[in-house]
């Protein structure tokens, strides 16, 4: 039986995680995500990274999905983090994210409608 709810795919492209969500979350989901990422931070050996999170086809999530963003994101604001980028068209929905995780303002954040805008985006800060 699968208790995930919410599928993501990580890749890493230099300094840079590549993320994928789709679908929406629960807490299990949000933490095989959150964890994959730690992974790729862990892999980097200490290194300065950014992250793309590209949310096209993110749906959402249960408040304990948003619990476990709003710990990941305090964690991820003590690593050497440069910036992050999410690709999202939904307003709302990106206003329910800042909301539920408000130490995402202490990170340099930029929202975009594509991944290329995004990509360069994050280059031109490394």
């Amino acid at each position: 039986m699968n208790i995930e709810h919410g599928e993501v795919t990580i890749k890493v492209i230099d300094n840079i995680i590549l993320v994928r969500s789709i679908g929406a979350f629960n807490e299990y989901g949000a933490q095989k995500y959150t964890n994959c990422i730690r992974d790729a931070v862990d892999d980097l050996q200490d290194k300065s990274f950014s992250i793309l999170t590209n949310n096209l086809e993110f749906l959402g999530g249960t408040p304990e999905a948003y619990q476990e963003l709003e710990s990941y994101n305090v964690w991820l604001n003590q690593q050497k983090l440069i910036a992050k980028a999410m690709v999202i068209t939904s307003s709302t929905m990106l206003d329910v994210i800042n909301m539920l995780s408000p130490s995402r303002a202490s990170q340099q954040t930029k929202s975009f409608n594509n991944e290329k805008d995004a990509m360069n985006w994050l280059k031109s800060l490394n």
